[in-house]
Formats: structure tokens, C-alpha cells, sequence
């Protein structure tokens, strides 16, 4: 991958922000390492004086592969000063019109040109900074496979074929965990979607969760935990409201990301650390405050979330993707500043 002028000033930057993430005082007890204090917040030995943030978000166009998408991950991080690098994983899935399943629906190391992404992002941070590819699950790439209009339908129409399906999807995620790990990656963002109320109707045998969802799910969360520092599981609400997360307890994971109201009760920070007894990730609500307040009334919020939060459990962040994230870098900026204690 050819680098511009331009990008490569980017990653000289970024890769000199974790100096400056916390004061440089002898007595400081804050590393300026991120890794360092990454380790010691799952740990439990990071000063909560410095709560850690993280934020993401889709990009678009021309930044979802190639030198676009090493700019915009780069620049929100030297933008935001987030405590981890998240690389959002946006290589869609073909379209697939049927379950025909005489050849793989794609082939093994489908994802390459995103690991091409994540190896050129490390080459800049990745010594100093944990950077994170998102591991989309099963059920989320073959929505963009089949389309919403299809699944999970053929669930319940083809199971045996829609079993098929999510095995050979699964290879290609499996393969890309594992070519993450080659190149040096030690953190993951793991994603789940499919436990939505949406679903509990579906007439599948041994329940539509059971059998098309946690299996999957489990085989590929094993796999982005094993060997690795750290990661996130993302408990997402994409496809409507959710329940129930008693479902979720055994899923792996060092820190949870969850939805803000479960069967239409707020899911308060502190209680998500008592049911997962886990670190959170979390506070702001992906659709509104952060993308739409001041940096002023962000950073408020921020320190307002942390007084009520779970003490030394907290990682400030929002409960998905917040809206075009490179033009929010102002409001991401002033939450994670306010965080850091600055």
C-alpha cells in the first residue's frame, strides 16, 4: 500500500499521541504506554483518577479499504485520543441469491485486503497502542450476504441449508482472527446480534438463538479471546429491542459493551458490571448527546457519567457506533479529555 505525504505525517503523529496521554510528572501513576493502561484497567490496577474512553464509527466511500481507511482510522484516533485503535471492519459480504452450497460462498481469506489495513495501522501504533479489528458475527455477515429481507427466514424454511450457509461464513471469519493474530494484533472487538425479541417467534428447532446464533458466536468469540490481551464483547441491539442477557453471561470477553434499556428498563453502567462482573464499556447514547451537544456539554456529561458510574470498572464510550465519527472528532475529543481527567 503506497502511503501519501499526507498519511504518513498522520502516522507520525498518531504514533507519538500515547506520549502525551497523561501528565509526565515523576510521581504520576498514570502510564503514558496505552497498552500499560489498558492492562492495568481490565486488571483492576489503573488510578481512577484516568477513566480510559473509547468511540467508532462506520465509515464510508473510499475510507472503507486501501490508504482511505488507514487516514480515517488514524485521524480519529489522533483526533480523539481514544486509549485503543477499533478498526471497523467494512469489506462487505457479495450478494448471494441461494443457499447452493456446492462451493463456498466465499472463499477462506476473504477479508485480506482489511488485514492489509490493520498491518499498515500497527506498523504506525500498534507497538504502543492496542489496535482492534471488530470481528462482525456469523448472523451479521450473513445479513449482508442474503439481505434482511431473506434472513433468517430460510431458518426456519432450510435450516440444515442455513446451517450450511453459517459454517462457511464462519471459515472466512476464523481465517481472519487468525491472520490478525500473525501480524501482531492482541486485542479484538467481538460483536453479537440475533438475541432481539425480532427473533424469539421463529419456528426453529431447538430455538432460532440456540442453534443459528451462540454456537457461532461462541466459536468464533473462543477464537479472538484465545491468545490474546484483551477484548470487548458488543451486545448489540442493531435489529431491535433485547430482553434477556442472562443469555450472554458465559460469552467471552474482558470488557462488555450492552445495550442502554433491556425489556424497556434502563441498563444502568453499574448494573452491567454486577451481572457481567466485568468492566463497561459505555455512557453516552450512540444517537444522541455525543453527536449532537457541544464539546462544552459533552465534556460535562462525561464527568457526570463517571460520578455515577462503577468506580475503576468504567471505560467511557457510547453502546454502538456513533454517527459519522470523523465529523463529531471535536465532541469524541472533549468526552475523552474529560475522562483522562483533563
Amino acid at each position: 500500500m503506497r502511503l501519501s505525504k499526507h498519511l504518513v505525517l498522520l502516522a507520525a503523529l498518531a504514533a507519538s499521541l500515547f506520549v502525551s496521554c497523561a501528565p509526565k510528572q515523576a510521581s504520576d501513576p498514570i502510564p503514558a504506554d496505552k497498552k500499560e493502561v489498558m492492562d492495568r484497567f481490565v486488571a483492576g490496577t489503573l488510578d481512577p483518577s484516568y477513566v480510559p474512553a473509547l468511540f467508532f464509527g462506520h465509515f464510508g466511500g473510499d475510507q472503507k479499504l486501501g490508504e482511505g481507511a488507514v487516514k480515517a482510522h488514524l485521524s480519529l484516533f489522533l483526533k480523539g485520543g481514544a486509549d485503543m485503535l477499533k478498526i471497523q471492519t467494512e469489506q462487505p459480504m457479495p450478494r448471494v441469491e441461494d443457499l447452493t452450497m456446492d462451493t463456498p460462498l466465499v472463499p477462506e481469506d476473504w477479508y485480506a485486503p482489511t488485514v492489509e489495513v490493520i498491518k499498515e495501522v500497527l506498523s504506525y501504533v500498534g507497538k504502543d497502542v492496542y489496535v482492534m479489528p471488530t470481528i462482525l458475527s456469523t448472523h451479521q455477515v450473513a445479513r449482508q450476504g442474503f439481505g434482511d429481507d431473506r434472513l433468517p427466514g430460510w431458518a426456519v424454511e432450510r435450516p440444515e441449508a442455513y446451517k450450511r450457509m453459517l459454517d462457511s461464513y464462519t471459515k472466512a471469519i476464523l481465517w481472519y482472527i487468525r491472520e490478525c493474530k500473525k501480524i501482531g494484533v492482541e486485542a479484538f472487538f467481538t460483536a453479537t446480534q440475533g438475541g432481539e425479541q425480532k427473533f424469539y417467534d421463529l419456528k426453529v428447532p431447538g430455538g432460532f438463538f440456540e442453534t443459528m446464533i451462540k454456537p457461532y458466536d461462541m466459536e468464533v468469540m473462543t477464537e479472538a479471546n484465545k491468545d490474546t490481551k484483551i477484548t470487548i464483547l458488543h451486545i448489540c441491539d442493531w435489529e431491535g429491542p433485547m430482553d434477556d442477557l442472562t443469555r450472554y453471561l458465559d460469552y467471552p470477553g474482558k470488557i462488555v459493551n450492552v445495550p442502554l434499556k433491556i425489556a424497556d428498563e434502563p441498563m444502568t453502567l453499574t448494573k452491567t458490571v454486577e451481572m457481567f462482573g466485568r468492566p463497561v464499556l459505555g455512557g453516552f447514547n450512540r444517537k444522541a448527546e455525543i453527536g449532537k451537544e457541544s464539546p462544552e456539554k459533552i465534556a460535562a456529561m462525561t464527568r457526570e457519567i463517571i460520578a455515577s458510574g462503577p468506580k475503576g470498572r468504567l471505560m467511557i464510550g457510547a453502546d454502538c457506533s456513533v454517527p459519522s465519527p470523523l465529523d463529531i472528532a471535536d465532541n469524541v475529543h472533549a468526552a475523552v479529555s474529560a475522562a483522562h481527567g483533563r
